[in-house]
């Protein structure tokens, strides 16, 4: 570069050279502003991408699934805040914790793992992600959080506590892993009863602290709530008696249905044994499952009112007529009553349970008729009750050939099979006149709509016939001071492989009160060891406990004055 001299002896550059040097720091510096304003002004996009990358985080929050409640608001199931705990072990063997025994044994306290099981996962240093508790309560979270606020990492979600145990565990049903229904009502309702997780946008800081919130990205939405039919009071005591028998009779299991025959509205719904909901250690899938409307059986006697009524309602027979109760023989099988009489009457057959005089009536009008009244009943269909995994039962509606034996033995019960629901609802159609209305779960509005099904006159005889079971016949066990109690026992084998086994279900089923039926009961006990088998023995006693506890509890008006007795 030339320098000129100047007169004072200094060397300066010339003009021509000071204008090309100032030329390009000038044109440097409109590179500099012209780029700055493309990128801030012009196109900021990639710059503001690159610090939203560093700074804007996206995240979740998922408010709680529904809960479950009683008829009265008393809860059934509901979701409790909780931690999630997770680790970095790379994070916990930098900081040193996995080192410190001392560190590890009061996490290992706070989590309530073992400690070996607590080293075993977080061992290796290469791993960035292990879950170490998935429920932690929250009075415990800060103290773990200190331990090693990096390798530590703590997730807001939900528990799923059932206040009532065991009592309901069949019927609400329980979540899986991923929080979805399974048994019950959380998975027959699983789509109403979930939420879905909103997710938000925000300015956090290093550690990861919400700086500023920059709104929603997608909403999210709580889960429904749930109100049942059920009346916490009556299932409480329904599953106390209901245990008690299954235990007492050594039976294998037990159902109990309790129905609002105004409504519609199952009050009670109980099986034995049950499971504990909140403690899944002992878990036994048979004992989750709804018995009653899952396992099936043959309904056995409980089924001659409403064969009576297929013969009467064709016309086959009166209630005057005068049967041959004696033993007879059909296809080389005799068939016999247990109360064993000469002749009867309808009445007679209804109130002493007579096998040969049903099958005798059954054979008369023939099985397409008997099964015609039986589905008009309900049964072969499922209840109404929306409930997963509900049996219809089975009819044999379609059945090509009947031999006489099958005839016979069907006015007697054999021959189809129902579910504890399904006898439940049939019941209630006879205690409502011969109106039948699907049975719910749900807490109802308004009562379910239904249709008549039988002569409303025959039902009053029906109901008659039915009192006397219960006053002078197999049912003395069911009776209930002071109230007019309508019923029928029913003792069936059990069908195995083959035949039948030398094991019995024994069942009772029944209304009250008569003047104006307000309750429907069925109690089923499966396979009782005890000694004592009869449906009218065994399961009558819990009829009576739980039908005279619910006529108290809804303040039902008693139909039958107590006779004075005289000083």
């Amino acid at each position: 570069m030339s320098l000129i001299e100047t007169k004072s002896g200094k060397l300066q550059l010339g003009t021509f050279r000071k204008a090309i040097i100032w030329g390009v720091i000038a044109s440097l510096f409109a590179y500099l502003i012209g780029h700055l304003f493309y990128m801030q002004v012009y196109a900021p996009d990639r710059l503001i991408q690159e610090g939203n990358n560093r700074v804007v985080r996206h995240y979740s929050y998922e408010p709680p699934r529904g809960y479950i409640v009683d008829r009265n608001g008393k809860i059934l199931a509901l979701s409790i805040p909780v931690k999630e705990v997770n680790a970095d072990p790379k994070k916990l063997h930098e900081s040193g914790v996995y080192q410190d025994k001392a560190a590890m044994n009061q996490l290992a306290s706070l989590l309530d793992i073992d400690i070996k099981v607590l080293y075993k996962k977080t061992k290796n240093p290469k791993k960035r992600f292990v879950n170490l508790k998935h429920y932690l309560d929250f009075d415990k979270a800060s103290s773990v959080k200190a331990i090693c606020p990096e390798g530590l990492i703590l997730v807001d979600t939900y528990k799923r506590y059932y206040p009532t145990g065991k009592v309901n565990a069949p019927l609400v049903g329980i979540l899986n892993g991923e929080g979805a229904g399974i048994y019950g009502v959380e998975q027959s309702f699983n789509s109403y009863l979930s939420s879905h997780a909103q997710l938000d946008k925000a300015n956090k800081d290093r550690y990861n602290h919400i700086v500023e919130n920059l709104g929603t990205v997608q909403k999210g939405n709580q889960g429904g709530n749930l109100i049942l039919s059920v009346d916490q009071r009556l299932q409480d005591l329904a599953y106390q008696k209901l245990e008690e028998a299954v235990t007492s009779n050594e039976a294998d299991s037990g159902c109990a249905v309790l129905v609002d025959v105004k409504t519609g509205e199952v009050l009670a719904m109980v099986t034995s044994p049950s499971f504990d909901p909140n403690d899944r250690t002992h878990f036994d899938s048979n004992n989750a499952k709804n018995r009653t409307i899952t396992d099936t059986f043959e309904p056995g006697s409980t089924l001659k009112p409403i064969v009576a009524l297929a013969a009467l309602e064709s016309k086959a027979t009166s209630w005057n007529e005068v049967f041959d109760t004696r033993p007879f023989i059909v296809d080389g099988k005799t068939v016999r009553d247990s109360h064993a009489m000469q002749s009867g009457t309808l009445k007679d057959i209804i109130q002493y349970s007579s096998n040969t005089g049903m099958a005798r009536l059954s054979m008369r009008i023939g099985p397409h008729k008997v099964l015609k009244m039986v589905e008009n009943f309900g049964f072969g269909h499922k209840s109404g009750t929306y409930l997963a995994g509900e049996s219809s039962g089975k009819l044999n509606a379609n059945r090509s050939f009947w031999s006489k034996i099958d005839e016979a033995t069907l006015g007697f019960g054999y021959g189809i099979s129902v579910t504890t629901a399904q006898l439940a609802s049939a019941y209630a159609t006879l205690a409502s006149g011969g109106y039948r209305r699907p049975i719910s779960v749900l807490k109802t509005i308004k009562p379910q709509e239904g249709a008549q099904i039988v002569n409303h006159r025959q039902i009053k005889y029906m109901m008659n016939a039915l009192e006397t079971v219960v006053s002078e016949g197999t049912g003395g066990k069911a009776a209930i001071e002071r109230y007019r109690v309508a019923g029928k026992t029913g003792t069936a084998k059990i069908a195995k492989s083959g035949g039948y086994s030398n094991e019995y279900v024994s069942t009772f089923a029944g209304f009250a009160p008569i003047s104006d039926p307000r309750f429907a009961l069925v109690v089923v006990i499966s396979a009782p060891k005890a000694g004592q088998f009869y449906g009218g023995v065994v399961s009558g006693p819990v009829f009576r406990d739980v039908m005279s506890h619910a006529l108290q509890i809804y303040n039902i008006k008693p139909d039958r004055q107590i006779e004075n007795s005289q000083q």
